[in-house]
């Protein structure tokens, strides 16, 4: 870094001095000033010292200026890499600022900055110009542009020869509607048989409207829409939908013919019926699970079916025997998934002679206490609700 020491004097309007350097020289020059008044030298306590300059084109820096001595007026500046980026003279001067209540300048200084040769001129490297590097490149490109220019003509090739086998028809052109979206197997005379229209068609995938009346059409006998597959001449199938909401479907089965119209119900076509299912189990059915006795209030009966229970669908079933039965008491709990939306009471006969009756609740809680019974006395039960 070089350094340029200068003395400028406020009370002197022109300052003389040119100060020179290079274009793009960044940190490459620290200006030091020490500012007098009329000779005399200016304390700088308390301003902030700015650099300013401008250039022919309107070009403004304003940088920062560090002062150094306070007391003796002195400050220095290291041009930045803004204010050598062009090359040219600028007019530059210093400015002292005080609480933006105060603002006062040095004379004009004039900076000159010679051109850097880098700027807009072709650096030689290895004995080959600029130019000869951007000739490399456009071969480059030259060579890009010509492949390019080949696959596109090898595209429009292939192109012509589609179009060409499209025209003679020697191609499949997958398409199941007419242009204007319509079905390809239309049939309204009630003297046509739509099945010998759909095979008539042969391999491939076909759009069918059949109108009422035509021969052969599905059971309901009502104007359908459909679409039919065939892999081979005389093998394939046909799906149809009425207008009433109907869903049917035909095979061709090669020489044995069609084997019929199938008509697919939904589950509305069940409205109103009655059904006898077997086989079916929900997630939540369970087998029988035998169930803990809670001993201290009541026991099993030797001889006869433990307590146990089971969950079929919404219904769940406990049946038993208990004897030595605490009145009011927890007898046993029933499993979380067999518990009652609300507290479940029914009767249960006890024993005799004689016979009686007592109460036998199932809890929400799952807990079973049976009240209106002593302790003597022994039950057979078979309980029913829902969940």
């Amino acid at each position: 870094m070089r350094d340029e020491v200068i003395s400028i004097d406020l009370a002197d309007p022109v300052f003389t001095k040119t100060i020179r350097s290079r274009q793009n020289d960044k940190n490459g020059l620290r200006i030091v000033v020490y500012l007098k008044g009329n000779g005399q030298k200016v304390n700088l306590a308390g301003y902030s010292v700015k650099y300013e300059a401008t250039n022919h084109l309107g070009q403004l820096i304003r940088d920062d200026a560090k002062i150094i001595d306070a007391d003796n007026g002195a400050f220095e500046y290291t041009l930045s890499e803004e204010a050598v980026s062009m090359a040219g003279d600028w007019t530059a001067y210093f400015v002292l600022e005080k609480n933006d209540l105060e603002r006062m300048t040095t004379p004009d200084i004039r900076i000159s900055l010679k051109r850097d040769v880098r700027e807009g001129n072709i650096k030689i490297e290895n004995y080959i110009s600029e130019f000869d590097k951007a000739l490399e490149n456009v071969e480059g490109y030259r060579k890009e542009i010509d492949d390019t220019n080949k696959k596109i003509t090898d595209t429009n090739n292939k192109f012509v020869e589609l179009t060409t086998l499209i025209n003679a028809k020697d191609v499949q052109v997958p398409k199941i509607t007419t242009e204007s979206g319509g079905q390809t197997i239309s049939v309204s005379d009630a003297t046509k048989n739509i099945l010998d229209e759909i095979a008539a068609k042969g391999a491939g995938m076909n759009t069918i409207y059949c109108a009422t009346g035509v021969q052969n059409t599905i059971p309901s006998g009502k104007p359908w829409r459909g679409i039919s597959y065939f892999n081979q001449n005389n093998i394939g199938f046909v799906i149809a939908k009425d207008s009433v909401g109907g869903f049917y479907t035909n095979y061709l089965n090669g020489n044995n013919g069609w084997t019929g119209w199938t008509n697919h119900v939904t589950k509305e076509d069940f409205v109103g019926w009655d059904f006898t299912v077997q086989g079916f189990k929900r997630t939540t059915d369970t087998d029988w699970i035998q169930m803990s006795i809670n001993t201290a209030n009541a026991s099993n009966v030797e001889g006869r079916q433990v307590t146990r229970a089971k969950r079929s669908g919404d219904q769940v079933s406990v049946i038993g025997s208990l004897k030595n039965i605490k009145e009011g008491q927890v007898v046993f709990n029933v499993p979380t998934a067999l518990r009652p939306a609300q507290q479940i009471t029914d009767v249960v006969i006890i024993a005799g002679p004689p016979y009686s009756i007592c109460e036998f609740n199932v809890e929400t809680g799952g807990n079973v206490k049976i009240y209106n019974i002593t302790t003597d006395k022994t039950i057979h039960f078979s309980i029913n609700y829902l969940v």
